[in-house]
């Protein structure tokens, strides 16, 4: 009888222990080898010109990206835009560049890798996308137009990530606006898995193994390539972190611990927060306008203030 239960445990025992290591692995998975098309969108339909170019990643990929261009005399800077970890493509934000070229300010908006138009065949949580946000600022560094000027690097969720790693590792970016960024690729996988109801403390014990397959697919000596990482290296630039206080995306608390290791690291914070669940922080009828949202665009336009020389 002892025997049998023995073995009754082992077995219920090898279940979970299967079960912590496949669970990881199954998510993981359903990003590091996929390619993700979205619908593509024509800037003209947003009210703003743009001209398609192509960049050339340190890792060798090539990436679908637009320039929009200020009507007002010369621009201010730049600003590079991504998107999300899927959805959608970054042509949608043409209304961010539209509102952005109407104050001054000229853009860069990046389809990252393995994304739409861009090469690559998998997904990075911000490990490898950070690089793709370098291939911009390589690009606009060696730009008589650009090279010169402030450049801010603009995501939003996995592009808020990707952006604020690329600020710790890029002293050229002069500033980070991170809209509903993760604190951490990893917490934010317990974070879903709580909201799948399932127990935390089982998403807690499969960590160990989602680590394992992201050192296993990126190389162990990448896994530091994290937000709440990336945003102590930032030393005197500034950050504008915003966020919705419902996000069901990203949780707010994500927002929270990016702005704890900031102040903490002494790094100039500006936030911006909003009530409900608002993903993209601007109020989702007035995306394609965010001009329109005032309370959100005077907080983007207020925060790039501070890079003009006069103010404005």
């Amino acid at each position: 009888m002892k025997r049998k239960k023995l073995i009754i445990l082992g077995g219920v025992m090898a279940i979970i222990f299967t079960v912590l290591i496949l669970v990881p692995v199954f998510v993981a998975s359903m990003f590091l080898r996929e390619r993700h098309y979205q619908p593509q969108h024509i800037s003209m339909d947003f009210g703003i010109e743009s001209e398609q170019i192509a960049l050339v990643t340190d890792d060798g990929l090539r990436l679908a990206a637009w320039r929009t261009y200020t009507g007002i005399g010369t621009p201010k800077g730049t600003v590079i835009i991504v998107s999300g970890l899927q959805m959608p493509s970054v042509t949608a934000f043409f209304g961010y560049a539209n509102m952005l070229a109407e104050n001054g300010w000229d853009s860069l908006l990046i389809e990252k890798r393995a994304r739409s138009l861009s090469e690559g065949e998998g997904i990075g949580f911000g490990i490898t996308e950070w690089l793709d946000v370098k291939a911009g600022v390589d690009f606009l560094v060696l730009d008589n137009r650009a090279g010169d000027l402030p450049i801010v690097a603009m995501g939003t969720s996995a592009g808020g990530a990707a952006v604020i790693i690329a600020g710790g590792e890029i002293p050229r970016i002069d500033g980070i606006i991170a809209i509903s960024a993760y604190s951490n690729f990893v917490d934010l996988y317990i974070d879903n898995m709580v909201m799948m109801n399932i127990p935390r403390f089982l998403g807690v014990m499969t960590v160990p193994f989602m680590h394992l397959r992201l050192g296993l697919h990126f190389g162990f000596s990448n896994l530091g390539y994290t937000p709440v990482n990336g945003i102590v290296k930032l030393g005197q630039r500034p950050v504008l972190l915003m966020h919705s206080t419902e996000d069901w995306q990203v949780p707010f608390s994500h927002f929270e611990g990016l702005y704890r290791v900031a102040e903490g690291a002494g790094i100039s914070v500006t936030t911006f927060v909003r009530e409900g669940d608002w993903h993209f922080v601007c109020y989702d009828h007035y995306f394609n306008y965010p001009s329109r949202d005032v309370d959100f665009a005077e907080a983007v336009i207020g925060f790039l203030s501070q890079f003009c020389e006069d103010g404005r």
